[in-house]
């Protein structure tokens, strides 16, 4: 007497979940010589946290900038991993000797919360908006 195993005598079958569209999209650009900005629009969590990471060391591998600036004013969700990215992308800039900033759009509670409850205030000056990075003023 045989006897079979009925899992095994089913054709195999993938099933393959599609990838999550991007929460984030991450575009370097630089408004004015010497100053390269890596701009962040989208929810920044676990899966995306990667890109900010990412984004910062293409930035700095391109002839190194005299200064970069973290443009999070378009994130509607700043999450524990997009923090550490940001930690992370200061400890390169400063391993790089480039001074980075940080732009948190004016009044952008998912940034600015995140930021000054964590002392990434601490740890990088942070401007309300793009110009008053560019201009250097202190906020």
């Amino acid at each position: 007497m045989s006897t079979t195993d009925p899992a095994r005598d089913l054709p195999a079958h993938t099933c393959s979940w599609p990838d999550p569209a991007p929460r984030v999209q991450v575009r370097e650009h630089s408004p004015r010589p010497g100053v390269t900005v890596l701009e962040v629009i989208g929810e920044v969590d676990l899966l995306e946290a990667d890109a900010i990471r990412n984004g910062m060391v293409a930035l700095l591998g391109h002839g190194r900038p005299e200064r970069a600036v973290l443009d999070l004013s378009g994130v509607g969700f700043l999450g524990s991993h997009g923090l550490s990215a940001v930690v992370r992308s200061s400890q390169a800039a400063g391993a790089a000797g480039v001074p980075l900033s940080g732009v948190t759009g004016p009044g952008n509670r998912a940034v600015i919360r995140p930021v000054r409850m964590t002392g990434l205030d601490r740890v990088l000056v942070w401007y309300p908006d793009l110009d008053a990075a560019l201009d250097g003023s202190r906020p």
